[in-house]
């Protein structure tokens, strides 16, 4: 157990562009890193960095078009449709709007896309902060999500690299004496939200350090093996083949 953890907004990152250094913009705006902090990085810079943009018409029913394309190019499933929003199950698993897709921040003729492997990404520049830098730091690539049945958004991890992504209390007894059957905290999902506080949206911080939660980062499995759940154990997927079920049987009277 800790008594608290500091989040600082690394600011001075210049826009980036595709093969941008995203270590070395880093350290040059964060000189004050050390062993043992959590890089908190929106995927954005990531996909920007490694190119991971679509090409659109600057405005008109041309871009509309181009749009819907892309959509559909990162859609593995379609889970819900209500006037213009669109949430889908992208390629990775993640249940999102819109499939990440994003145009703020970047030109008319262009919209951001997920990183294609998060984990990779969180890896790569892990990797790069230690052999160029001689730091041993975790990094969480994150972005914004709604939730069920919850109004707002807040942040999540898509991927990450020396720090594990949950903490398992199962097994574990509270102080009455009950052992915990289901605890499962998702820790780098809590961290990518309180990151986020200091980031915000318009001011232009895409990368937050949190100092003093970790004593050692570690090799992990990465957020996509170990947060997406299966489908047959995900009860809203459940819940909506059930209800697509009772609509048969409603329409046919079986």
């Amino acid at each position: 157990m800790i008594d608290g953890f500091t989040v600082l907004a690394v600011r001075g990152i210049p826009d980036v562009q595709p093969g941008d250094d995203l270590a070395k913009l880093i350290v040059t705006a964060a000189p004050w890193l050390a062993d043992g902090d959590i890089l908190v990085v929106t995927s954005k810079i990531v996909s920007k960095a490694e190119g991971a943009l679509a090409d659109v018409p600057p405005g008109g029913p041309e871009r509309e078009e181009a749009r819907e394309r892309i959509l559909r190019s990162q859609t593995a499933r379609a889970v819900a449709t209500r006037g213009h929003t669109r949430i889908v199950q992208t390629h990775h698993g993640f249940v999102m709007a819109s499939a990440g897709i994003d145009n703020s921040n970047v030109d008319r003729t262009q919209l951001v896309l997920l990183p294609e492997d998060p984990d990779r990404s969180a890896r790569a520049l892990r990797q790069a902060l230690r052999d160029e830098y001689g730091l041993d730091v975790a990094i969480i690539v994150s972005d914004t999500m709604g939730r069920p049945w919850r109004n707002g958004l807040t942040d999540v991890a898509l991927g990450c690299a020396g720090i594990e992504p949950l903490r398992d209390h199962r097994g574990e007894t509270d102080p009455h004496g009950n052992e915990l059957q289901i605890t499962q905290m998702a820790v780098v999902d809590e961290l990518a939200a309180a990151a986020e506080l200091v980031k915000g949206k318009i001011d232009r911080v895409p990368v937050a350090v949190v100092r003093g939660l970790l004593t050692a980062t570690r090799d992990s499995n990465g957020v996509i093996p170990t947060l997406i759940r299966d489908a047959e154990h995900d009860l809203f997927s459940l819940g909506t083949a059930e209800a697509r079920a009772e609509g048969r049987r409603e329409a046919t009277g079986t």
